[in-house]
């Protein structure tokens, strides 16, 4: 009867759990990884990820705002007014590389030493003109350089930071796993030592009353001392696994998760989601990491576009139309003609460097990060490919393992019946009988650590798919 007890307590404890107490909390495994994947501080840094992308385009779009400007010279020595004049307005880039500007100008007429080409209608000149890059920034130039690999690396953060939860994703779920076969290993092997001590106090009995001999009742204890020193193991193990997942949690505070003692993990006994080979061969092409390099190999194809550009000489055409103070009609003539043949200034820039290293060297780094992201990119392919493939061969083979295991256990059970009918029969000994007891106890061990690892493996295929 003691047997049918134990065996009874056995099962419960690695076929359904073990029965809460009211103080017990079952921590479900998707319950645990979505407040890590909100609170811990990686997460945290993948969220800030998106929010950096986010300024960053914001950072690009300034070079196209408009900017106010204004200035103001006076000079006066030896008590004489040698000039005085300013300047006030408004300069638009656009998505176009040209820029607008509208412009205000003031002299001051009674200097005594005012240049002649400052001279402008008494009250002010109003100016609005157009600068216009005729060969380099023409079609590209550096703000739109940065403001399109913003835009690019707003998705690249993204995958960026998917990446991010993905690692913390496998982190989190193996700990769990750890956690929950430590704590039904520690399980099992407390119950083996209580049915052992139980046991003890039995022969005890049986030595007392003459129906075993004393070295039966050392030979019971021997047992007792050895599950209790893997009741010690357990419970190391255990400490370890439970300080693991106590560096995990974190609250929505940002501070450490208090630890609740009376957390209870699922049992690994539950069957997981078989995962379905092609649906994993479909994800892993869209896996975070991939698309990151595809994105950062788009951005260096934006940048090698820029450093092209710079080959080109710059030549820069600026036309400005001119006013009576606000008046750009003053003659009352017609308004186009007056402006263009009439009154306007206009002038360009000219440069281009001779010997062109600076941009050679530029064109030729770009192609060399472009082929180092090339290459990383296909190593990590290859890399998923191969781990896709060695995890699923190793779904195949838990699965295999575990009905091994649960057909292990059940033989080992029989023996442990039989073995128990025969002790009670007097044809058995205390030592067999424990040697049947421990086999037992050892394929349980096995059993739970393959369910476990059933549940691991799993958790790696969707990491290695990118699904996290």
């Amino acid at each position: 009867m003691m047997n049918l007890r134990w065996w009874v307590l056995v099962c419960s404890l690695v076929v359904g759990g073990v029965s809460l107490t009211a103080q017990q909390e079952i921590l479900a495994a998707d319950l645990f990884w979505q407040q890590v994947k909100t609170n811990h501080p990686v997460a945290r840094q993948a969220a800030l990820l998106q929010e950096q992308a986010a300024q960053e385009l914001l950072y690009a779009r300034g070079s196209f705002d408009p900017k106010l400007y204004a200035s103001q010279e006076e000079k006066v020595f030896g008590g004489k007014d040698y000039y005085r004049y300013g300047q006030g307005g408004v300069k638009i880039p656009t998505a176009w590389g040209i820029a607008l500007k509208a412009e205000y100008d003031w002299t001051d007429p009674n200097g005594a030493y005012l240049n002649p080409d400052r001279t402008i209608p008494q009250g002010g000149q109003a100016i609005v003109g157009v600068e216009v890059p005729l060969l380099q920034g023409l079609f590209f130039d550096a703000s739109r350089s940065s403001l399109r690999q913003a835009q690019i690396g707003t998705d690249r953060y993204k995958a960026i930071a998917d990446e991010l939860r993905n690692e913390l994703f496998l982190a989190a779920n193996k700990s769990y796993w750890d956690w929950s076969y430590a704590y039904y290993s520690r399980e099992l092997a407390i119950s083996a030592r209580d049915y052992s001590f139980e046991r003890l106090g039995g022969i005890r009995e049986s030595f007392r009353a003459g129906d075993y001999p004393a070295i039966d009742t050392l030979e019971a204890y021997l047992q007792w001392q050895s599950w209790e020193l893997e009741v010690q193991e357990t419970e190391m193990q255990l400490n370890h696994a439970v300080a693991k997942m106590r560096a995990l949690l974190w609250s929505d505070a940002g501070q450490p998760e208090m630890w609740k003692k009376d957390w209870v993990p699922q049992s690994p006994v539950i069957a997981p989601t078989a995962p379905v080979i092609a649906d994993l061969q479909q994800a892993i092409t869209e896996h975070p990491s991939l698309v990151a390099y595809r994105y950062q190999k788009e951005q260096l194809a934006i940048e090698r576009r820029w450093k092209k550009e710079q080959f080109k000489p710059e030549l820069t055409f600026n036309y400005n139309f001119l006013a009576n103070q606000f008046d750009f009609n003053p003659e009352n003539t017609d308004g186009i003609s007056n402006l263009v043949s009439d009154n306007y200034k206009w002038g360009f820039t000219f440069s281009q460097p001779l010997l062109l290293r600076k941009e050679r060297a530029g064109v030729a780094l770009t192609d060399v990060k472009l082929a180092q992201t090339d290459w990383k990119l296909q190593q990590k392919q290859q890399d998923l490919s191969a781990k896709l493939t060695a995890y699923w061969q190793e779904w195949e083979i838990r699965q295999q393992q575990l009905q091994l295991s649960q057909a292990v256990v059940q033989n080992y059970q029989s023996l442990l019946d039989a073995e128990s009918v025969k002790f009670e029969l007097g044809e058995s000994s205390v030592f067999l009988l424990n040697s049947r007891q421990q086999k037992l106890l050892g394929a349980q061990l096995k059993l739970l650590k393959t369910q476990a690892e059933l549940q691991k493996t799993v958790v790696a295929l969707w990491y290695t798919a990118g699904r996290s």
